[in-house]
C-alpha cells in the first residue's frame, strides 16, 4: 500500500514538474512569416517591413530584432488575462486569453516595434505562433515560425 502511494506521488510530482509554461515555449528565435487582415471572404495580406529579420526572446524578458541593416532591442512579456463579452442578448461570458507584448527599438535609427497581441496560440507542434490583434471588423493576424 505505501509502495503504491509512494509511486503515485512520485508520478504526479514528475508530471507536474515537467510541464512547461507558455513563456518557456516562446524563448528562442522567431521569424515573422505572414501577416494579414481577416475579411468576410478571405484574407488581405500586408507587409509590416519586419519579415526579413529574426526576433529573439530571452528568458530574462529581453528581446531583439536583427536584420541585415538594423538591430532593435527591448523586451517581451506574456501572460493570461480574462476578456469579458457583453452581447445584446445579455448572453455575457468571458474568455481566458494569452497576450503577447513585443517592444523593441533603435532610437538612433528612429525604428520602433510596439506590438501587443490580444491572443496567441502555438501551432504545428510548438513550431509556429499565430498571434492576433482584435479590432472592430478586421482582426490582424501575424504568424511567426522558427527560422
Amino acid at each position: 500500500m505505501t509502495r503504491t502511494l509512494l509511486l503515485l506521488c512520485t508520478t504526479v510530482f514528475i508530471l507536474f514538474s515537467c510541464a512547461k509554461k507558455i513563456e518557456d515555449h516562446l524563448i528562442g528565435e522567431w521569424k515573422l512569416d505572414v501577416s494579414y487582415k481577416k475579411e468576410l471572404f478571405g484574407r488581405d495580406y500586408f507587409q509590416t517591413g519586419y519579415e526579413n529579420g529574426i526576433f529573439s526572446f530571452f528568458e530574462s524578458g529581453a528581446a531583439t530584432w536583427v536584420s541585415n541593416q538594423d538591430t532593435l532591442s527591448g523586451y517581451w512579456k506574456s501572460d493570461f488575462y480574462t476578456r469579458v463579452r457583453y452581447d445584446a442578448d445579455e448572453d455575457d461570458g468571458s474568455d481566458r486569453l494569452k497576450y503577447l507584448e513585443i517592444y523593441v527599438a533603435n532610437f538612433s535609427r528612429n525604428k520602433i516595434i510596439n506590438w501587443r497581441f490580444d491572443n496567441f496560440k502555438f501551432k504545428d507542434n510548438w513550431k509556429r505562433i499565430k498571434a492576433v490583434e482584435y479590432s472592430l471588423g478586421r482582426d490582424r493576424y501575424y504568424e511567426f515560425v522558427e527560422p
